[in-house]
């Protein structure tokens, strides 16, 4: 993966949710608190259940664990010796925030914020050397406001690449909330390895980082940590540049932010704000000097659905790069011979492809890459940015996002078809950074010929059509020809679910069905994803589970082959639900939503719970993201001999700026046919589009709700 640039922030490690990987941030619980980002951990933790169910092997009590993290995270930890059921992979940039995002209602208030800290001071003096080296001299105060703020500050951490870089405590003492001063002896300063998180599917990130710890002795609520560190970067990741951001997260607390940063002329930064910072710029002599500060922020807890808090947060940058362009061609110049046409790339390349030419032979080596390619983050020093050969990634087996990228584009050459590096953000931010820089998490290929962007990272991905937090993005393509690109948006044509439905509801009220469901795009990719790792076994417990909103029941799954990437996901189903409804002298019934699940960003087993994750408050802060792209549902239900309807819902037509939803329920002789089509043709809605989309997505959900009811004739 690429291992965004360091971003200095107000308040650099009190988040329970992350921890600095180098220059980077990771979640630090990693897979769970991926599956919480797309809401799936409910659903992994049925699979794990399943799984150890299915091979009948108990747990012990030495395999269960308890621990609290050293940032405050508490931690329950089971061993299980097989492969997880589910996976889901997450590479999210420091872009503004520190906290995960869609968590709770908003919360926005002057007096009580709701933030568990307060940055009551930071300022950050920075040197800056005509080769791209620095210092970076911060001083922090910062209380706990919470028990949990306490817990999450104590110790204090900050973890840094040995190799490229050092950091050393200058002053540190707590004062407590009766105002005694505390001095923190230099036994509770001690640098360690940092521990390397597991990667996007388990698999292991290899770094060099060591980290700073500062422990707190007795740190409380009301408790104020006093910190002074001075970091120096030794070796920048590209020579002669320089780019760093400054930036209080969105939902903490912060007072008196300033950031001074002094430059040769000769390197020409340029510095930008959003959200409040004041920008002052002066030269003295060969000497430049930028002055950023931000008087006061206040704790923001934006809704579900919200995109990240980089898009909108505060944030003060200064950069030497002068244009989107220029970052990639600083990548290129250093990818460029990565992606040489050695003679065991040939050898590859003309094995997988054979007489297949053109989009045929993409087809094929992406498919090959994309299973054969272990995914292993590689990090050690500047290889954060620089990916291994291709040649290397072929002998070895493995490799992070830059290395499936570069190998890619190496064994297309060899196939004579071009393809060119991109720099991409895999998240759920959609803006880029107020100025250019190295403000990216991931690498994938665009092809000029045919227009296309491939992910060899997304296993499960149809080629062409890219996953969940890769669309409607601002990317860099590196190469000879650097410039700025959006990747596909929404495409509802694309990415879409047909879900045909034939049920039964017998006297006794147990309804039984039968589905056929087909999908492209994003939903291929999420049912692929599932299906390629849930035992057969355990399709009778996924049921169970995917049922639950609507009774309950019984049934399983026959899926089409996962690995058939160039084609429609098909998925049958059969289930029965017992005591579904009340048959008696009039019979009320709704429409049951079937075992489907959502995939994206907002991923769950519940479609209601889908729809309202997203509909939310009557209007909206900040820009929400949605994956639905296109649903067209059909069911038909046969009811009892001697029912005729009391009352259907009427049929529903609605169009506007944010797509489409049209329902239609019709009953011929106990036979009820319904038909849904919802198509949103945005992943990314405004404040001001954000009424429109509620109101397709309330249409939805009351469709979904709407009871049939019926009397006995």
């Amino acid at each position: 993966m690429i291992a965004p640039k360091k971003v200095a922030r107000s308040l650099t490690v009190h988040a329970p949710c992350k921890l600095r990987r180098g220059s980077k941030l990771y979640h630090s619980l990693s897979l769970e608190n991926a599956l919480k980002k797309f809401h799936l951990l409910p659903l992994f933790a049925l699979l794990a259940a399943s799984a150890i169910n299915v091979y009948a092997k108990p747990v012990s009590e030495k395999d269960v664990k308890f621990a609290m993290l050293p940032n405050g995270t508490r931690v329950l930890r089971i061993r299980n010796p097989l492969a997880p059921a589910v996976t889901a992979k997450t590479d999210f940039m420091a872009g503004g925030s520190k906290m995960p995002q869609g968590l709770y209602g908003t919360t926005h208030a002057k007096n009580a914020s709701g933030a568990d800290v307060r940055v009551l001071e930071f300022h950050a003096d920075v040197h800056v050397q005509p080769s791209g080296a620095h210092t970076d001299q911060q001083t922090q105060v910062i209380k706990a406001l919470t028990r949990t703020g306490a817990q999450s500050l104590n110790p204090f951490q900050e973890e840094y690449s040995k190799s490229m870089s050092k950091i050393k405590v200058e002053s540190a003492y707590v004062v407590k909330a009766d105002g005694q001063r505390v001095k923190i002896p230099a036994s509770d300063i001690v640098e360690r390895p940092a521990p390397a998180p597991p990667g996007s599917d388990s698999s292991p990130i290899y770094d060099n980082n060591m980290m700073l710890s500062v422990t707190l002795p007795g740190f409380n609520k009301g408790d104020t940590l006093h910190l002074q560190t001075l970091k120096t970067q030794t070796k920048p990741f590209f020579p002669h540049e320089f780019f760093d951001e400054w930036g209080p997260s969105e939902n903490q607390s912060a007072r008196n932010q300033r950031v001074v940063v002094y430059a040769p002329v000769s390197m020409k930064l340029h510095a930008a704000q959003r959200g409040g910072w004041t920008i002052t710029h002066h030269v003295n002599g060969d000497t430049e000097v930028f002055t950023a500060t931000l008087a006061e922020h206040h704790a923001e807890f934006p809704g579900t659905s919200t995109v990240a808090a980089s898009d909108y947060s505060p944030v003060f940058e200064v950069t030497s790069y002068p244009t989107w362009a220029s970052v990639g061609k600083a990548y290129w110049a250093r990818a460029q011979a990565k992606a040489a046409v050695t003679p065991l790339v040939k050898q590859v390349a003309d094995k997988v492809a054979g007489k297949l030419h053109g989009w045929d032979a993409v087809k094929a080596l992406y498919k090959w890459e994309s299973e054969h390619i272990h995914y292993i983050g590689l990090e050690l020093g500047v290889g954060g940015y620089v990916p291994i050969s291709a040649n290397t990634t072929l002998k070895t087996g493995y490799g992070d996002c830059k290395q499936h990228s570069t190998l890619l584009e190496a064994l297309l050459a060899a196939r004579g078809i071009k393809a060119d590096p991109v720099l991409i953000n895999w998240d759920s931010s959609f803006k880029l950074a107020p100025l250019p820089g190295l403000s990216f998490n991931h690498a994938i290929d665009y092809l000029p010929k045919y227009h296309v962007f491939l992910d060899t990272t997304g296993e499960f991905e149809t080629p062409g059509q890219l996953a969940i937090g890769e669309r409607d993005k601002k990317v860099v393509i590196a190469g000879p020809h650097p410039r700025l690109a959006l990747t596909p948006g929404a495409q509802p044509q694309n990415n879409k679910l047909m879900y045909d439905a034939t049920l039964h509801l017998a006297t006794n009220g147990t309804l039984t069905g039968n589905v056929k469901m087909t999908t492209r795009g994003w939903w291929a990719w999420f049912y692929r994803m599932i299906f390629s790792e849930v035992p057969p076994a355990a399709y009778g417990r996924l049921m169970n589970m995917l049922l639950t909103p609507s009774g309950g029941g019984s049934g399983s799954f026959r899926p089409s082959n996962p690995t058939q990437l160039d084609q429609p996901m098909q998925v049958m189903a059969h289930w029965s639900t017992p005591a579904y409804a009340l048959p008696g002298k009039t019979l009320s019934v709704p429409l049951p939503a079937g075992p489907y699940l959502v995939p994206s960003m907002s991923g769950t087993a519940n479609p209601v719970a889908a729809l309202t994750a997203v509909v939310g408050p009557e209007s909206r802060r900040h820009s929400v993201s949605t994956y639905f792209g296109q649903v067209d549902w059909h069911s038909t239900l046969t009811l009892p001999a001697g029912y005729a309807p009391t009352y259907l819902p009427p049929d529903t037509s609605l169009h506007n700026a944010a797509g489409s939803f049209t329902s239609t329920v019709k009953d011929t002789n106990g036979k009820v046919e319904a038909a849904y089509h919802l198509e949103l043709n945005r992943v990314v809605y405004t404040p001001a589009q954000y009424p429109a989309l509620r109101a397709l997505m309330l249409a939805y959900l009351r469709a979904q709700r709407a009871p049939l009811v019926f009397h006995h004739i």
